[in-house]
């Protein structure tokens, strides 16, 4: 698909509008990785390339981790809770 067509423009303003919501609302989010290990906190941000998802208040199985960084790669799926968000 070229990136230039107006499709393809729509479907990245849409992509990148719906990552700045989540950056306003911060919602809680569950993380699901690898060998079904989930983990929740508070969506913060991520990176440009969504390589890296910040989560405040990460609840691991050793306590609760302030500000955390996870990293893309090890992240099989996001699932936000929109109905906890402000």
């Amino acid at each position: 698909m070229d990136a230039n067509t107006p499709a393809s423009i729509q479907a990245r303003q849409a992509y990148l509008s719906f990552w700045l919501h989540m950056n306003e609302l911060k919602p809680k989010v569950t993380v699901h990785m690898a060998e079904t290990t989930t983990v929740q906190g508070v969506y913060s941000g991520t990176d440009s390339e969504q390589h890296r998802f910040r989560i405040d208040a990460l609840s691991v199985p050793m306590g609760v981790i302030e500000h955390a960084v996870v990293r893309g790669g090890d992240t099989d799926m996001l699932e936000f809770h929109l109905q906890d968000a402000k």
